[in-house]
Formats: structure tokens, C-alpha cells, sequence
């Protein structure tokens, strides 16, 4: 009988871990407005607005050469749900958005949706936030 259990179990479980990876897709973020090419393009996809737009807290996340004016990255593995999306133009690689002696943010910033806070201060998760079901394409602005 532990057999029979332990069998139903194995199968329940292999059915909803490939039931889970066929909805995974691709997630393709274009951003454009890049003004120097110089430093690193930081992009975070956040599932929650615990952390959100935190450097490190993100969900998944890539830094990516900024060599042009544009930038395209793709996360793999995405499953269904709610997602944001922050990014910095980290011009200098020093791995933070430097800020004026205000908390302005010196070094280009940007969100899904091509939302911006007021005063440097990020939009909420649920404003930047956006439906993922399989293979998407976003296009984000970086403002300066």
C-alpha cells in the first residue's frame, strides 16, 4: 500500500512541475532613450511589491552593457502573474542609482509601464505592475 501511495504521489507531484514549466514564457524588455553609452543597464523583474524596485530584491534580474541607445533582454522561465519591471543606467557600475543630495536620482531610471514617481520616489508595484501569461514583449523609456 506505501508503494501505491508513494507512486500516486510521484505522479500527482511529475503533473504539476510540468504543468508549472509549460506556462513559463519568455519576457523581452526593450529600453530605449539610453543617453551614453557607458556602465552597466540593470533590470529587475519584481512578482511582489515586497522589495519593489530594490536592487537585489528582485524576482529575476540581469546588468547588461549599455553600447547603444537601445537594449534588449530577455528572461526565460517566466511563469503566469503579476510582474514589474524598475531599471537603472548605472553609468558608473558602482551597483546603485546615485542620487543628489535630495535622494534626485542622478543616473537614469525607468519602469514598466513608463511610469515615474514623483521626486525621485518610485511608482507603486501595483501602477508599474502588469498581467505575464507567455512570451511578452515590453518597451520601457529611461527617463534622465
Amino acid at each position: 500500500m506505501k508503494n501505491f501511495y508513494l507512486s500516486l504521489f510521484i505522479t500527482f507531484f511529475t503533473i504539476f512541475v510540468l504543468t508549472a514549466y509549460a506556462q513559463a514564457g519568455t519576457l523581452t524588455v526593450k529600453i530605449s532613450g539610453i543617453n551614453n553609452p557607458q556602465g552597466l543597464i540593470s533590470i529587475g523583474v519584481y512578482s511582489n511589491k515586497e522589495g519593489f524596485p530594490d536592487k537585489g530584491k528582485e524576482y529575476k534580474g540581469a546588468e547588461v552593457e549599455a553600447n547603444g541607445k537601445t537594449v534588449n533582454y530577455t528572461f526565460k522561465d517566466i511563469p503566469s502573474g503579476t510582474y514589474a519591471v524598475a531599471i537603472i543606467h548605472d553609468v558608473n557600475s558602482n551597483s546603485k542609482l546615485d542620487t543628489n543630495f535630495l535622494g534626485i536620482p542622478t543616473e537614469g531610471y525607468a519602469f514598466s509601464n513608463n511610469l515615474f514617481g514623483a521626486f525621485g520616489t518610485p511608482p507603486a508595484f501595483k501602477d508599474a505592475s502588469f498581467q505575464f501569461e507567455k512570451d511578452k514583449i515590453i518597451e520601457i523609456k529611461i527617463d534622465y
